[in-house]
């Protein structure tokens, strides 16, 4: 007996509801076939990185070469370097900047925090390439307009600012995931008990003092384990760097993943990219085990009591301007002002520093100049994504759930890290992994390379995570008792799970599927390795403007993908609030 079997076995007989016992075979391939896909993904990786030679033919050889050229590499060196300051700078800004906010949020007297929430929320949604594309008309040292204006002003000989840098992208990164590290780090303060605070006020010390020998200690696992998480996505972002860096040619791993997939002047090294990719897996599981530890030694630091638990918050009095110009200041220039001068530049003849003068020439020959054909493409692939991915990783992660919450099987933690384990890895390896899967092992019996199916699957895997997440919390506050009565009156488990469970997770299910849909509609890192001529999505189209000198067009289309992104936000939020998806 195979383990698989094994695992169906014991799966089958995971759970007996008083005298109504049922089998939950049904669900058992649904909920393990994501994780044999997630499994051969990484095995495909690791696999080709120990080819040399024509890989894919009987002349392969398995050495280390692909591992002994990446040492040998001077740039790749450089951008190991390059990745490690542009991870640690863009922690320290997404940390700095949104561990306030998720402070003032919850443990003062600030008002309209809905708002806050808002903001920080589609912090997260709106994608880093659009960001990025404005960063770019704000402080690229050539056409930068705060560098014109600096240069004009000053009378300078060399522009002040270069946001293609390392510490440059990292700050423009850190700006992005600063509504990450807002989610990551929100629960832990309005869970903390502000008893020892309060106290140590008692004694004497003042706001300051507190703040620094009370409430950051007891919150240091929260923080760091939110630093780490922050750092582990710093490190294998693709976009930010792509948009600032590739044109000045500062590569980070993942950018030069990129070049060495998509050579100018050569063919694809798929087992240096391998090996690269190897390489970033091993370093991403290494940092996510510290996140573990992190989290699990963070019990010494629980200070929350059950009986006469009271939460005061602090009185900001006249600090709440400040506090409101700080959250302001934020949005402002994370994404006001960034879109703006995409949304500036989609009606410019070229690219120039916003002016009157410039107003009086806006035109829309821009327009004109687009690609419709190739656009109504990617919109249709999109949208075909949108539409198909939500509702597969709905299903897989309600099973999973349901096996997670209802099992008595030891096998639950096995699918619950399985579920988890996602979170946990670059999505760039999952793309690098998809594309070797669909060229190298399943070519000439799954002709999947290419089509947009491939980009689905890559996507469905990656998103489990947040939505098994979902599903585990909403399922856990319906009781046993609704589904015993089920049984005894004669329902199986599916018909259990579609006629009393489906209809009471309702709310949560469609905050899952919007949330699902919204990242796929702004994904950029799988879309542009994995999109073909047929394939191509919206962000890819945005993205392949880009790189042949269509910043205007692609500012066209980015302003476009704002506009039919605003309703999709405007459910989300609906029914996420709805569900306790999103805060009051």
């Amino acid at each position: 007996m195979t383990s698989v079997q094994a695992a169906l076995k014991t799966l089958r007989l995971s759970m007996k509801p008083g005298r109504a016992g049922f089998r939950v075979s049904p669900l058992v391939p649904i909920a393990l076939a994501p994780m044999l896909v997630l499994l051969c993904l990484v095995f495909v990786v690791i696999w080709i990185s120990f080819q040399a030679g024509f890989i894919g033919s009987p002349e392969v050889s398995y050495s280390l070469a692909n591992y002994r050229i990446v040492f040998a590499d001077a740039l790749a060196y450089r951008a190991a370097f390059n990745t490690l300051v542009f991870a640690l700078v863009t922690t320290f800004f997404a940390i700095a900047i949104g561990v306030p906010i998720a402070w003032l949020t919850e443990r003062t007297t600030m008002q309209r925090k809905t708002l806050i929430y808002l903001i920080m929320t589609v912090g997260l949604l709106i994608p880093g390439l659009f960001v990025a594309m404005g960063w770019t008309f704000i402080a690229h040292p050539r056409i930068g307009f705060l560098n014109l204006w600096l240069l004009d002003v000053l009378g300078l000989e060399r522009p002040p600012i270069n946001i293609a840098t390392p510490v440059g992208m990292g700050f423009v990164q850190g700006l992005n995931l600063a509504s990450l590290a807002f989610i990551l780090t929100v629960q832990m303060l309005r869970s903390m008990n502000p008893a020892l605070e309060e106290a140590a006020r008692t004694a004497g010390m003042g706001f300051l003092a507190t703040l620094r020998r009370v409430t950051l200690p007891l919150a240091m696992p929260g923080l760091l384990a939110a630093a780490v998480y922050v750092f582990i996505v710093g490190i294998a972002t693709f976009d930010i760097p792509a948009v600032l860096g590739l044109g000045n040619r500062v590569y980070m791993l993942s950018t030069y993943i990129y070049i060495q997939a998509f050579p100018p002047d050569s063919v694809p090294k798929y087992g240096i990219i391998a090996a690269l990719g190897t390489g970033m897996m091993v370093v991403a599981l290494l940092l996510t085990v510290w996140y573990g530890q992190v989290l699990r030694r963070g019990n010494r630091y629980q200070v929350i009591t059950g009986k006469g638990y009271r939460p005061k918050p602090v009185d900001l009095g006249r600090w709440t301007i400040a506090a409101w110009t700080f959250i302001g200041l934020y949005a402002l220039m994370s994404k006001v002002l960034p879109i703006a001068l995409v949304a500036f530049m989609a009606f410019m003849p070229y690219v120039s520093a916003p002016s009157l003068e410039m107003l009086g020439q806006a035109t829309l020959a821009n327009f004109g100049r687009v690609n419709w054909d190739l656009v109504l493409r990617g919109l249709r692939n999109t949208v075909t994504l949108m539409l198909v991915v939500p509702v597969v990783v709905l299903l897989v992660s309600f099973c999973i759930s349901w096996l997670v919450v209802r099992s008595r099987s030891r096998l639950r933690y096995a699918l619950e890290f399985g579920a988890f384990l996602p979170h946990t890895l670059p999505e760039i390896l999952f793309a690098l992994g998809a594309l070797m899967l669909a060229l190298f092992v399943l070519r000439g019996y799954i002709p999947i390379y290419g089509t947009v199916w491939l980009i689905a699957l890559v996507y469905v895997i990656a998103r489990l995570a947040f939505a098994t997440r979902a599903m585990n919390s909403s399922l856990l506050q319906i009781h046993k008792e609704l589904e015993e009565a089920a049984y005894v009156a004669g329902l199986g488990v599916l018909r259990t799970a579609r006629r009393i469970v489906l209809p009471l997770v309702r709310p949560a299910a469609l905050a899952v599927w919007l949330w699902t849909a919204l990242l796929v509609y702004r994904e950029v890192t799988v879309a542009v390795f994995l999109s073909g001529r047929d394939s191509i999505t919206l962000t890819a189209v945005v993205w392949d403007l880009w790189q042949n000198a269509g910043s205007t067009q692609a500012s066209v289309i980015t302003l476009l993908m704002l506009i039919l992104f605003c309703p999709l936000l405007v459910l989300y939020w609906r029914f996420a609030r709805r569900s306790a998806l999103a805060p009051d």
